[in-house]
């Protein structure tokens, strides 16, 4: 999921993954990854960079601007 967050993000920034800052400085990705694949009806969400993440059931990922 994390490299989704990533590419997503980028993508909506107009950025480079290199030039994002580091996700594990916002968010543990093994802890995000664990909570998504163990929960049914999970949402997470959180900000990173400028932007504001919320990934529902490990299947659906949403950026929007914060």
């Amino acid at each position: 999921m994390s490299e989704a967050v990533l590419a997503s993000v980028s993508s909506f920034e107009s950025t480079a993954i290199t030039d994002l800052p580091l996700l594990y400085e916002t968010i543990d990705p093994d802890s995000l990854e664990a909570i998504l694949t163990s929960h049914a009806d999970m949402c997470v969400s959180f900000d990173y960079s400028d932007s504001r993440i919320e990934i529902y059931d490990d299947e659906f990922l949403i950026v929007e601007a914060t």
